[in-house]
């Protein structure tokens, strides 16, 4: 047990300590809006684990969205990570969040990198409150994806690594998400809940479903935005958009159905979208191999007289 652990144990001692040191209690901060900023987080961080393909170190990453703005920065010896709200954000608590860790070949405390930062800065009657967060329930789940982060930037699997027991209802909901492409990107679920909600939506879906698996065939060639974006089409928007559909009485459904199909045939068009852009991409990966291959082995043509 380190000695900030020992310390945050005596809870006699707890009111002695800095503000950055002593542990966040606020029932106010554990709400739905800082549960969806978490999430949001929390799948920044993966997506960036997923890139083992590209280089990620001495980089920083940036992902601005739904009023969040999120930053990862990557160092040879440190991750440091700023989540943040943003004007445009919903949450009536605006959040500033900083975690720094070592990485774990530098310093580790029980298969994690070293701690040094992980404090929270949020106002309550115009009064800035600043909170220690590496023990709240409620965010450590960022803290394993750091540590997945890590695990994957020094080019380990990350499928080895422990995983964090989560009884909340927010993370069971989300539980079918995993790392798989099939998993993150299918809509068979939707298909059998609403394949009663109407003949035409249910058609819809349908061309959904199929563009998705033309699209999901070379998604490793979508940038970590685009990825985002038709996950989040799949996981939230869409599922979000039906729920509430369903839910309306006959008369609303009738007002809003047309709305209803336009927002369907947009999704289907953006997936299509996405697909031909795949298409481009994976010809232009091929006229690059072509060209590459042709200055390795062509043979000169001076050689060919020779011959």
């Amino acid at each position: 047990m380190s000695f900030r652990e020992a310390i945050w144990d005596q809870k006699w001692l707890q009111p002695l300590l800095p503000n950055y040191l002593k542990p966040l209690k606020d029932p106010n901060i554990n709400n739905e809006f800082t549960k969806e900023f978490v999430s949001e987080a929390e799948e920044f961080l993966s997506d960036l684990a997923s890139l083992s393909e590209l280089p990620r170190l001495n980089k920083t990453f940036k992902r601005n969205i739904k009023g969040y703005l999120f930053k990862v920065k990557i160092k040879p010896k440190k991750i440091h990570v700023e989540l943040i709200d943003t004007k445009k954000s919903s949450s009536p608590i605006r959040k500033r969040i900083y975690i720094t860790t070592y990485r774990k070949q530098v310093k580790s405390e029980k298969g994690f990198g070293k701690c040094v930062d992980a404090t929270i800065y949020y106002q309550v009657e115009n009064k800035t409150i600043v909170r220690n967060i590496q023990k709240h329930p409620l965010f450590i789940p960022i803290f394993y994806k750091i540590n997945a982060l890590d695990h994957s930037i020094s080019g380990l699997p990350i499928d080895e690594l422990p995983h964090l027991e989560i009884t909340d209802k927010r993370e069971s909901i989300k539980s079918h998400v995993d790392a798989t492409v099939d998993q993150e990107f299918t809509i068979k679920g939707l298909l059998k809940e609403y394949q009663s909600l109407d003949t035409l939506i249910n058609t819809k879906l349908e061309e959904i479903d199929s563009a998705l698996k033309q699209c999901i065939e070379d998604i490793n060639l979508l940038d970590i935005e685009e990825k985002h974006h038709l996950k989040r089409l799949v996981n939230h928007d869409l599922p979000q958009l039906l729920e509430t559909y369903a839910s309306l009485s006959k008369d609303q459904r009738l007002d809003s159905y047309d709305d209803v199909m336009t927002s369907l045939h947009s999704m289907r068009t953006y997936i299509e979208t996405q697909t031909n852009h795949l298409k481009n991409t994976r010809m232009d990966r091929m006229q690059q191999l072509i060209r590459l291959n042709q200055i390795r082995y062509e043979i000169p043509l001076n050689r060919n007289n020779e011959q």
